[in-house]
């Protein structure tokens, strides 16, 4: 489950790269078109891939977020307490050997 969400968190990435590509051709097609002039490209460019940024941003945290609740959801334990029940068990196991 967490290489599918791993994989899709770098898919996002990928878009994310693109999708500046599309974001500076889009901005070129206003300026040809004369609804923005050629001095506000950058400008543009830079506020409209922190719109971007902060909805990817949100997106992440609101898939991390629904990931973590299926989790708890499903019951299935954290690597955080599997260490903790493999350090028990390592623990109860050298008692053993001790006796």
């Amino acid at each position: 489950m967490k290489d599918i969400i791993e994989k899709s968190i770098n898919l996002g990435l990928g878009i994310a790269a693109t999708t500046k590509e599309k974001v500076e051709n889009l901005v070129d097609d206003l300026i040809a078109k004369g609804q923005l002039e050629k001095q506000e490209r950058s400008t543009a460019v830079k506020e409209i891939m922190a719109k971007l940024e902060k909805s990817e941003t949100e997106f992440k945290e609101k898939t991390k977020t629904v990931v973590n609740e299926t989790i708890h959801d499903f019951g299935f334990a954290t690597k955080k307490e599997i260490n903790n029940l493999k350090a028990t068990i390592s623990d109860m196991q050298k008692k053993k050997s001790a006796n």
